[in-house]
C-alpha cells in the first residue's frame, strides 16, 4: 500500500505543477470558481485521499468550513485530491489554450488519476471507497498497471508541452487513458 501512496502521491505532485504552469494565470483571475468545500470534503471521506492528506500532515481538522482546500493560490494540497478537480475545465480554460492539440493533451491530463482508479474495487473508483479496510481488497497489479499508463501519458504530454508535437506513438501511448476515461 505505502509503495501505491508514494508513487500515486508524486504523479499528482507532478500533474499539479504542469496544470498550475498551464493554468494559473487564468485560475488565478477567476472570480466564479468551480472548487467548492463540498468537493473538497470528498478528500477527507475517501479512504485512500485520507491516506495521501495524513501523509502530509493534515486531517479534515486542517479544511476549512466555508473553503475547503482553497487559500488565496488555489488548492493547498499536494496531493489527495478528488480527480474530478483535474479532470473539470471550464470554457474559459479551454478557450485560452492554443489549438485542439493542445486541448486535447489538456483533456487527457485532466483524466490520469482518474484513469488510476477506475473501477479499483467492483464498480467503485479508488477515492470512492470510504472503508479503510476494503483497501485490502483491492487488485493492486492493475493498480500500478494503470498508475504506469498514466505515468506514460504524463511523460508524453510533458514532452508535448516542449515540443509542440506529437508523434503516432504518442498518440498510442494517450488512447489508452482516453479509451478508458469517463
Amino acid at each position: 500500500m505505502q509503495k501505491m501512496l508514494n508513487a500515486y502521491a508524486e504523479l499528482e505532485h507532478s500533474i499539479r505543477n504542469l496544470m498550475t504552469e498551464l493554468f494559473s494565470e487564468t485560475c488565478g483571475m477567476c472570480t466564479a470558481c468551480c472548487c467548492r468545500a463540498d468537493i473538497c470534503e470528498e478528500a477527507t471521506g475517501s479512504a485512500f485521499l485520507s491516506l495521501l492528506l495524513k501523509k502530509q500532515g493534515l486531517s479534515e481538522r486542517d479544511m476549512d468550513e466555508k473553503y475547503g482546500w482553497l487559500d488565496l493560490h488555489g488548492c493547498s494540497l499536494e496531493y489527495g485530491r478528488p480527480p474530478i478537480c483535474y479532470a473539470y475545465y471550464c470554457d474559459q480554460l479551454l478557450s485560452r489554450l492554443p489549438d485542439d492539440e493542445t486541448r486535447f493533451s489538456a483533456r487527457i491530463l485532466g483524466n490520469l488519476m482518474q484513469h488510476i482508479g477506475e473501477n479499483a474495487l467492483g464498480g467503485w473508483h479508488l477515492v470512492e471507497i470510504m472503508d479503510s479496510k476494503d483497501l485490502e481488497k483491492l487488485d493492486y497489479p492493475t493498480l500500478f498497471q494503470r498508475l504506469e499508463e498514466s505515468q506514460a501519458a504524463f511523460h508524453v504530454i510533458e514532452g508535448f508541452m516542449q515540443s509542440g508535437r506529437l508523434t503516432a506513438a504518442d498518440h498510442e501511448v494517450l488512447n489508452v487513458i482516453t479509451d478508458e476515461a469517463p
